[in-house]
């Protein structure tokens, strides 16, 4: 058989394979539909390659045969950009696809038709899905911030590479004089592609498979009432943040808050209302710390701060003025009934102090916020090393 008809066949194949392969992945991660682009662009691709198939049997010239092997590239490989866009909450550009894509496909088919240069066709379009490859690269590199998607190092240079590749296959098309050059460009084009086409669907799926093990992560280590982390979350996101404060001596403080009276407040109005108080308390902390701080809930109505770069004089001021907006930010929902919070402020102290000894420390000036009479922030700094010292008290029906 023909080596060039096997390695379509082949090319064929592993496009439905890689189609049917991202099509179940859409199914069970979430239905994204950057993997439903990615699914699209692999079928079109898999059609592309069995009409290239048929083209080796047919009289060379037929132009609508070689047209829709045109189109079927640039769609397929717009596809595949525009998925690598929505994958990274970039703005997808169709507009800009559609009319680059329109463009090449005219004079690809005015090439097609009418141009003797039989390579001028091939030159375009292989510029165009260069173009596309590099737009997936970049858009690898290039999603917003704190999103927790993979950016893909190993998928970033197989994307770079394959743009180069479909680059100098370009520039070998236009330079295409003779029946050599032709098999030149030829086997180069069958050598390289099907690694190429197969890297890229490979590295999609690996970058759904990642996605979702990094969706699991944020879920196991988030709160689902509150959505902010809970007490395993806060506590692996905090040992980076202490690490560096140690190693480059600048202070770090840790918070525990707790809600006064919220047992009253549950049994009062109900389990609904004390889990609507909570989702307020929640988001007026997490809408007056920075961005820098971390924020958790360690179990019931008792939550966790740590503020980086943060000394005791800053940090009782940044929890008072938590404090004090808090009866405007909750009170809304049980108007009767007085909605206050006690705070514990404790310091990171010295290199071979831990988490959980700040924590401890914040855990008693709450508790003595409490016998204060609630509704007041304490630091650790000012109480007797004795009360630091003692365990902790329950305070649940504070």
């Amino acid at each position: 058989m023909n080596p060039a008809a096997i390695t379509m066949f082949g090319l064929t194949m592993t496009s439905l394979l890689l189609c049917i392969a991202l099509a179940v992945a859409w199914q069970a991660f979430g239905r994204e539909r950057h993997a439903a682009l990615w699914s699209i662009a692999f079928g079109l691709s898999s059609a592309k390659w069995a009409m290239s198939l048929l083209d080796l049997w047919v009289p060379r010239g037929d132009a609508p045969l070689s047209l829709a092997i045109v189109l079927l590239s640039i769609v397929s490989f717009a596809l595949i950009a525009l998925g690598f866009r929505r994958r990274a909450g970039l703005a997808e550009r169709r507009d800009v696809l559609v009319s680059v894509g329109g463009v090449t496909l005219l004079f690809a088919g005015w090439a097609v038709l009418w141009s003797t240069n039989v390579g001028a066709s091939r030159a375009l379009v292989m510029f165009f899905c260069a173009a596309m490859l590099i737009v997936s690269a970049r858009s690898l590199r290039a999603g917003r911030p704190g999103e927790g998607r993979a950016t893909g190092g190993a998928a970033f240079w197989m994307l770079s590479l394959f743009a180069a590749y479909d680059l100098g296959l370009g520039i070998m098309a236009l330079c295409i004089s003779d029946g050599a050059s032709y098999q030149l460009y030829r086997s180069l084009f069958l050598m390289g592609l099907p690694t190429g086409l197969f890297g890229v669907g490979l590295f999609a799926m690996f970058l759904l498979a990642a996605d979702l093990a990094e969706a699991m992560r944020q879920v196991a280590a988030s709160d689902p009432l509150t959505a902010i982390l809970n007490r395993r979350g806060f506590e692996q996101a905090a040992l980076p943040l202490v690490a560096q404060s140690q190693r480059h001596g600048r202070p770090l403080a840790v918070v525990i808050a707790d809600l006064d009276r919220f047992k009253t407040i549950n049994d009062r109005f109900g389990h609904g209302v004390g889990d609507a108080v909570l989702q307020c308390f929640a988001a007026h902390v997490g809408g007056a710390i920075r961005q820098c701080d971390l924020f958790g809930r360690l179990g019931g109505e008792e939550f966790v701060l740590m503020l980086p770069d943060t000394n005791p004089a800053e940090a009782v001021e940044a929890m008072e003025r938590v404090r004090h907006g808090l009866r405007a930010a909750v009170g809304d929902l049980v108007p009767s009934a007085g909605i206050s919070a006690s705070f514990g402020v404790a310091m990171l102290q010295g290199r071979f102090d831990t988490l959980a000894d700040a924590m401890q420390r914040a855990d008693a000036a709450l508790y003595q916020s409490k016998l204060d009479g609630r509704d007041r922030v304490t630091l650790a700094d000012a109480l007797p090393a004795a009360i630091l010292a003692a365990p902790a008290l329950p305070r649940r029906a504070a």
